[in-house]
């Protein structure tokens, strides 16, 4: 009896993988326009109205530009033909924007990509003339406005299931190509995106793993949110993470980074000044480093009771000149006017690890 094949068994394999390439095409964004975005106001949106939007905003109110993503992963290149869905739906986005009731500023532009990690061929044949255009490691981006009339035309003429009207074709003028250099697999991809975040953030982080990761499960979390009455808005907060969050998550891994540097280079004067044995040593330093979490987590209240406490006493700063002895003034202080319920050892990692994210601000 011959084995029965089903093309729907792998369906959600492959579902999965394509929304793999959607947040890894969002990073892939985010690391290669960094320096340009960490001094913005912006939000990243996914799959809302479009895969992927970048929100840029005016007086942290008005939008100033929209960049939205069809992101699509392929194994063999993209067509006049096999491309007609995707921009007629990156059309319609164009024009959803534009009657997106969100605030925009007078001067507000967008651009719309379909993105894909293969190349774009887009060809006609025009009385015997071949015109054709290329998208790929070599060219990675091409304004649809700078096509040949004659590949325009062949496009505009759809086929029997596409077709387009003329709002379509307006908004057509804010079409762009755009090649991602990203792998085939998940995996290659993850891995690539680790090297993006050594090459962007270098040693001021020091697991860059870490870090994509991080942006990685932030991006999943605002991916599988609903959308609010089943309608898309760019409003919709809950489907947006916004620039102040993602400074957050890059503060708190700089922050962890500058504590490692830390306590690698004090950690024998940090133990001996705080009577910190060489037995209990590890314990006290996994207590350090986890505090860090620690502090942004609600739930940790005497975490956040103890970084108040050091917060509030900024002034201790001012009497010392070096980290022993600030240190031991606020153990010192804390002990005598406050209590906890945690250890000696792990009270002393939590004041040092509140100590260290303070003294970085000032």
């Amino acid at each position: 009896m011959g084995i029965k094949h089903n093309s729907e068994i792998n369906a959600g394999v492959h579902a999965n993988i394509g929304m793999d390439f959607q947040k890894n095409c969002t990073i892939y964004l985010f690391l290669e326009k960094y320096n340009v975005l960490k001094n913005q106001r912006y939000f990243i949106v996914l799959e809302h109205l479009e895969d992927i939007i970048f929100g840029f905003l005016e007086n942290n109110v008005e939008l100033s530009k929209i960049e939205t993503y069809q992101a699509k992963k392929s194994s063999k290149k993209w067509t006049s033909g096999t491309i007609l869905e995707i921009i007629k739906k990156i059309a319609e986005t164009s024009q959803s924007i534009l009657d997106d009731t969100h605030p925009k500023t007078s001067g507000f532009i967008q651009e719309n990509y379909f993105a894909t990690n293969s190349a774009i061929e887009l060809k006609s044949r025009v009385e015997k003339q071949d015109y054709a255009c290329t998208v790929n490691e070599s060219t990675e981006v091409f304004k649809y406005k700078n096509l040949d009339q004659n590949i325009k035309n062949k496009l505009l003429k759809g086929n029997k299931e596409i077709t387009f009207d003329h709002e379509n074709k307006v908004n057509f003028e804010t079409l762009n190509f755009r090649f991602i250099d990203l792998g085939k697999s998940s995996k290659a991809q993850l891995d690539q995106l680790n090297g993006m975040f050594i090459s962007v953030f270098g040693d001021s982080i020091t697991d860059h793993k870490a870090a994509l990761y991080t942006f990685y499960y932030a991006l999943k979390a605002i991916e599988s949110r609903l959308n609010q009455g089943n309608v898309a808005k760019l409003s919709d907060n809950k489907k947006r993470i916004e620039s102040s969050e993602i400074e957050d998550i890059l503060n708190t891994l700089t922050t962890k980074k500058l504590a490692f540097d830390f306590w690698r280079d004090k950690e024998e004067e940090i133990r001996k000044e705080l009577n910190i044995n060489l037995f209990d040593s590890t314990l006290f330093e996994l207590h350090y480093h986890n505090s860090f979490d620690k502090f942004k987590d609600i739930n940790q209240s005497e975490h956040q009771k103890i970084f108040a406490f050091v917060e509030k006493n900024e002034q201790i700063f001012k009497k010392h000149y070096s980290d022993k002895d600030c240190m031991t003034d606020f153990i010192n202080k804390f002990n005598k006017e406050m209590s906890s319920t945690l250890s000696a050892l792990q009270l002393k990692a939590t004041i040092v690890a509140a100590y260290i994210e303070i003294k970085n601000t000032l």
